[in-house]
């Protein structure tokens, strides 16, 4: 399953992700991917469940059947427990808090949401953390910001929700969707880039050329 660019007509619709970022500690980059990846997962399929609300399942849907565009902002503090406020999120007390709010039009986003920065959100860390069923591999060749990076794992996690069966969708959700996130070594991208169930090619927005392939990801089952 792949990933395509295409920019549906009108105004782009987007998932609005805020990473939770205190200064001390700072999160570690690689648990800050992780946390995103796996709130993703969880988000989606509680938005799009039978029991969910009618709205939200519809508003994820219309979001889901274009590009999965999606916008990483950081906050810390007040504007954390600002944006919670907002109808209709999720959060992932993961490694990092992730809030993930229904997805909707780019220029409909609530000012609590859309006065949180989104550039430029750079940390470090590159622990290894803990082995989990699905493996997204970032490019080794591709340079991103921490916020950048965090949007394309989120890419990949739905990816592979959206491929599993429903049985074992459920049980992955069920752990808590976790998954490793890692930079490929060299001499591994190019056969991962061949055999990876699940490709991201970027859409271009930030950061990157359109098309370029950000991450891949595989699984376990």
């Amino acid at each position: 399953m792949t990933y395509s660019p295409d920019e549906r007509e009108g105004v782009p619709w987007a998932m609005q992700v805020v990473v939770r970022v205190e200064k001390d500690p700072a999160p570690e980059h690689l648990a800050v991917l992780r946390s995103t990846a796996s709130a993703v997962a969880l988000a989606l399929a509680a938005f799009t469940a039978p029991e969910a609300d009618d709205e939200v399942r519809a508003r994820a849907e219309e979001w889901r059947s274009g590009p999965i565009r999606k916008v990483v902002r950081r906050a810390r503090g007040a504007g954390w427990t600002r944006q919670l406020a907002v109808p209709g999120v999720l959060v992932h007390a993961g490694e990092v808090d992730v809030a993930v709010h229904v997805p909707g039009r780019v220029d409909e986003v609530d000012p609590e949401i859309a006065r949180l920065q989104v550039g430029g959100l750079t940390l470090e860390g590159a622990d290894a953390g803990v082995e989990a069923p699905v493996d997204v591999v970032l490019n080794p060749r591709v340079a991103m910001t921490t916020g950048k990076a965090a949007a394309q794992v989120g890419h990949a996690a739905q990816l592979v929700l959206q491929a599993l069966p429903p049985e074992t969708a459920a049980a992955w959700l069920a752990d808590g969707a976790p998954v490793t996130v890692r930079t490929a070594a060299d001499d591994e991208w190019e056969r991962l880039l061949a055999t990876a169930p699940v490709v991201v090619a970027d859409g271009g927005f930030t950061e990157v050329a359109p098309g370029t392939v950000t991450v891949v990801a595989t699984h376990g089952w």
